[in-house]
C-alpha cells in the first residue's frame, strides 16, 4: 500500500484566485469555485523537474494545499508566487497547519484515512481535490476558532471589571471587536463557505459521498456551528455595552441641558439679589476705580 501526503497551511488572509490563474496561465475557475490546481506541466516548469503526481491546491480564503511535496519544495512555490501574492505571513503559516493522508490499496483504490473502515474510492484529481478542499477548510477553521476565542476572553474580561456586568470598554475596543465581527462573518461564512461543495465535487455523487464523509471526520458542520454561537455571544456583549453607551451619553446629555436650562432663572435671581443689597453698584465702583488706576499706572 501508498501513502498521499496532504499539507494545508494558512499562508494568506486571501488569494485573488482570477489574478493566480492569469499568472500560471490556467483558465478562469468557475463562478462557484474557491480554488485552482497547479499540477502537471505546469508544476514540472516551475521545479524544473518531472513534478509527476504532485499537486499544489491554492483556495481563496488563503489557504494553499501541497500534496505529495517535500518542505523544499512548498518553499520554492512560496518563492514562485511571492510576485503575485506576496510573502506569506510564516508566523501564521507555521501555526495553523494541518496533515492528511489517504491510503492507496493494492488495487488503486483510495481510502479516505488510514483507519477508515468507510468505503473506497477510485482515484482522480477530483477526489484529491476533494480531500484538499475539505483539509483546507479545517485550517482555515482553526484560525477562526482561536481568533474568535481570544476575542471573546478579551471581552470578558472587560465584564468581569464592570460592576455592572456589562460591556465597558473604550472607543478603539469597541471599533476592534466590532471590526472582528464583522470580519469573521465575511471571511468564514462568504469566505470559505462550509457548508458548500467545490464545485466538481457537486457533479459527481461518488465525490459528494467522500466530501461529506471527510467533513463529518473533521467535524466541520459542529465546528461552524459552535463558532456561530461564539459570535452570536460576543455580538450580545458588544450590544449590551453599545446600549450602556448610548444611555450614559444621554444622561449627559440631559444633564447638561438641565444645567443651562436652569442658568436663565438663576442669572435673573443672582441679579435681583445684587440690585436688592447694592452689590451692584459697589461692584461697578470697584471696577471703575481698579481701571482708572490701570490707566494711570500705564
Amino acid at each position: 500500500m501508498q501513502t498521499k501526503h496532504f499539507i494545508s497551511v494558512k499562508a494568506y488572509p486571501a488569494i485573488d484566485l482570477s489574478q493566480t490563474a492569469e499568472f500560471f496561465s490556467l483558465p478562469l475557475p468557475e463562478a462557484r469555485e474557491s480554488s485552482i490546481i497547479v499540477e502537471g506541466k505546469k508544476l514540472s516548469e516551475i521545479f524544473k523537474y518531472d513534478a509527476g503526481q504532485k499537486k499544489v491546491h491554492i483556495f481563496s480564503f488563503g489557504c494553499i494545499v501541497f500534496e505529495d511535496m517535500e518542505i523544499d519544495e512548498t518553499d520554492k512555490f512560496f518563492e514562485i508566487i511571492q510576485p503575485l501574492a506576496g510573502e506569506p505571513d510564516y508566523r501564521m503559516l507555521m501555526r495553523y497547519r494541518e496533515g492528511h493522508d489517504s491510503v492507496v490499496t493494492e488495487d488503486g483504490m483510495i481510502r479516505l484515512w488510514p483507519e477508515s473502515d468507510g468505503p473506497l474510492f477510485p482515484p482522480g484529481i477530483e477526489l484529491s481535490h476533494t480531500i484538499a478542499a475539505v483539509l483546507a477548510k479545517s485550517t482555515a477553521l482553526s484560525k477562526e476558532e482561536e481568533d474568535l476565542s481570544t476575542l471573546l476572553n478579551e471581552a470578558n474580561k472587560h465584564i468581569n471589571r464592570s460592576p455592572e456586568g456589562i460591556f465597558r470598554a473604550g472607543t478603539r475596543m469597541y471599533a476592534k471587536t466590532m471590526a472582528r465581527i464583522v470580519r469573521f462573518e465575511k471571511e468564514s461564512a462568504a469566505g470559505f463557505g462550509i457548508f458548500d461543495r467545490p464545485a466538481s465535487t457537486g457533479r459527481k455523487l461518488l465525490l459528494r459521498d467522500a466530501y461529506d464523509t471527510l467533513a463529518d471526520y473533521y467535524e466541520l458542520d459542529e465546528r461552524y456551528e459552535l463558532l456561530e454561537q461564539k459570535a452570536e455571544q460576543l455580538r450580545n456583549i458588544v450590544r449590551s455595552g453599545s446600549m450602556d453607551r448610548l444611555r450614559r451619553q444621554e444622561t449627559r446629555l440631559l444633564a447638561f441641558e438641565t444645567f443651562l436650562i436652569a442658568l436663565f432663572p438663576l442669572s435673573h435671581i443672582l441679579g435681583t439679589v445684587l440690585d436688592k443689597f447694592g452689590i451692584r453698584e459697589l461692584l461697578n465702583v470697584i471696577f471703575t476705580n481698579l481701571l482708572q488706576k490701570l490707566n494711570i499706572m500705564r
